[in-house]
């Protein structure tokens, strides 16, 4: 028995040995293995993330800081932190030696913290009286005179689904040499110009100033013959009249690769000239360009939406009004989880046109913004000058259909100019002449990226910035997210197609839905009791006042009548029975939670272990056997 014994102890110790044996060699052999189980595949990169870091200009070193011992009581930040810290190791892995990942724990009053404190990372207070927290990152590359530096100061969990974007945008920003280059062509004057009431100067638009501090900004004449290559994204606002040779210039810069982001409109307002002259119209377009990507705009209607309509008021001391034309978008009208609108709550559009896919394109159409399902188009003709904007809800009808607003291009597709330059007449030709001998494209060489905004307004200051004159200079309050969707649109397409492509992570807090929905079900007949017993409560109310104020002919109140008392004691008792109705139906929401509580804790605590013992037994039985019939 003692040997029985003495086998059985060190068959433990040699079992225990050969695990941590094991634990060790698999750690290294599988040292670049991963698999994530999770539902939307939280810890791996997109292709593009991988594409993007594993062809960096130059390394990259990422800075992590984290307070571990700081946050040892805040388990929600270490885990959120943990995932962030597992997201950088995916892109240090993919980056084949491009990325270097250095984790650092900032104690405090040491040499850490004050390095992140110089890199301009923020110490944020978790809780009161206890030590203040970093939790950001600072993004390095280059030497001393070419050195280059982004900076999270702070990881945000509501960042959580655009963390992968981020992290990979930070990275290729840092590592290029040179800002993005942006082409602008503008049939308004969104450089400033002068104001024609005052004739005064005006600003240029401040979503223009904005661009103008993150990217070089190259402004483009309405009448190019080429766009240099070096540009990396073309931004076009109101292409009004465009002559063809420009037409054909955008044609081929889209067909060599280059991006494009641009904002048509069937009614510009602040198109003075085609306001004011006779015979022309404030829309812009490009159908030749559209109808070879397979895009269609129709610049006679705007969409009038009654569920997105904002309240206005047009005089003073007149009630407000649905404004059919301004519409107010939130996060209910993204049609897809698009890098350039996840986080957007509040959009501001006016006269905006709608965009479709043409049947049979090459091209892959991608709505981003879309109408209400109470939208319908409307004739440009009834929100012409004069026209009072009251009367576009007369005779409105919603089709039912959401109208596309925002979308985004992608794909093959063939030049609109088959055969080749166009050709003018005159100067123009003898200047084109040279032009028309080179060689041009007639379909692309990759898949063409392309955003389509069929409002030009969206950028003006009045629908989403309110700007003051404070001691000479001007200061901006924001009021809506107009301003964040163009620079975002504009630092998106004008990054890498690897970028470009990176998908909307899922959330990695995953709440407990079915309870939610239990909860919400219950609060829903709760609401209805309670309605239900509101009413009741006023109408009896109503009763006993008028039977109190009943007054004899000299005026004096009369006592409770029999009648009286009997409709005090019934309504007391209805308004008992009720509150018990009340209380049931909470007790019955806690009843359900706590029975799927103990479900959960079941399969948790002794499902799970019990299946794992049954399955030990079964291999300890089976090796019995297997021992015996080999004797």
């Amino acid at each position: 028995m003692k040997t029985n014994r003495l086998f059985s102890d060190l068959g433990l110790i040699i079992l225990a040995f050969v695990v941590l044996v094991s634990t060790v060699v698999i750690d290294r052999v599988f040292t670049n293995t991963r698999v994530d189980l999770t539902e939307n595949h939280l810890y791996t990169l997109s292709e593009g993330s991988k594409r993007a870091v594993a062809g960096l200009d130059r390394p990259v070193d990422l800075f992590f800081f984290f307070s571990k011992t700081a946050t040892k009581d805040a388990l929600a930040w270490r885990n959120y932190a943990k995932q962030v810290k597992e997201l950088l190791e995916e892109f240090e892995l993919a980056s084949e030696g491009n990325v270097r990942l250095h984790v650092i724990d900032p104690e405090p009053f040491s040499e850490e913290e004050d390095q992140a404190a110089e890199y301009g990372l923020e110490a944020v207070t978790l809780v009161a009286g206890a030590d203040p927290v970093y939790f950001g990152m600072a993004v390095i590359s280059g030497n001393a005179d070419t050195r280059s530096k982004e900076i999270v100061p702070f990881f945000q969990p509501d960042r959580q689904e655009l963390l992968e974007y981020d992290i990979a945008r930070l990275i290729v920003q840092t590592s290029s040499i040179k800002k993005p280059k942006v082409g602008l062509i503008s049939g308004l004057e969104v450089n400033g110009g002068v104001n024609m009431m005052t004739q005064t100067p005006s600003h240029p638009w401040f979503v223009i100033e904005q661009l103008g501090q993150l990217f070089d900004i190259s402004p483009l004449s309405q009448d190019e013959h080429e766009i240099e290559k070096d540009i990396d994204l073309l931004v076009i606002i109101h292409p009004k009249n465009l002559p063809d040779t420009t037409v054909f210039a955008i044609d081929q810069f889209i067909l060599r690769g280059g991006r494009a982001l641009i904002f048509v409109d069937p009614f510009a307002e602040q198109d003075v000239t085609g306001m004011q002259q006779p015979g022309a119209t404030p829309s812009s377009s490009l159908p030749a360009l559209f109808g070879a990507w397979g895009v269609a705009f129709d610049t006679t209607q705007f969409i009038g939406d009654y569920q997105l309509a904002l309240q206005v008021s047009t005089e003073q001391d007149q009630a407000p009004f649905k404004h059919l034309a301004i519409l107010h978008l939130t996060d209910e009208n993204h049609a897809e989880e698009d890098m350039t609108i996840v986080q957007l709550e509040s959009l501001n559009f006016s006269t905006a046109g709608y965009l479709t896919a043409v049947e049979g394109a090459t091209t892959t159409f991608k709505p981003l913004l879309v109408s209400s399902e109470y939208a319908a188009p409307i004739s440009v003709e009834k929100i012409s000058a004069g026209k009072n904007p009251k009367d576009l809800a007369q005779g409105f009808t919603a089709t039912g259909e959401k109208y596309v607003l925002v979308a985004r291009i992608s794909g093959p597709v063939k030049s609109a100019f088959p055969n080749g330059t166009p050709v003018g007449e005159g100067e123009v030709k003898q200047a084109l002449a040279e032009t028309t001998s080179k060689e041009y494209l007639t379909e692309s060489a990759t898949d063409v990226q392309i955003m389509i905004v069929a409002d030009t307004d969206v950028l003006t200051d009045r629908l989403w910035v309110s700007m003051q004159e404070f001691f000479g200079q001007r200061m901006a309050q924001a009021f809506a997210d107009n301003g964040s969707f163009f620079v975002n649109s504009v630092d998106a397409l004008s990054g890498s197609s690897d970028l470009i492509s990176i998908r909307s992570r899922g959330r990695f807090i995953r709440p407990f839905t079915v309870v939610q929905d239990m909860k919400l079900k219950a609060e829903a007949a709760f609401r209805e009791k309670e309605e239900q017993l509101q009413v009741e409560l006023t109408l009896t109310e109503q009763k006993l006042v008028a039977l109190q104020n009943q007054r004899d002919d000299s005026g004096n109140m009369l006592t409770l009548s029999v009648e009286q008392q009997v409709e005090l004691v019934k309504f007391q008792e209805q308004k008992l029975s009720i509150r018990k109705q009340l209380r049931d139906v909470q007790h019955q929401l806690n009843k359900d939670i706590e029975r799927l509580d103990m479900r959960l804790k079941l399969i948790n605590i002794a499902l799970v272990p019990g299946l794992l013992t049954v399955f030990a037994i079964g291999m300890a039985l089976y090796r019995r056997r297997m021992a015996r019939t080999a004797l």
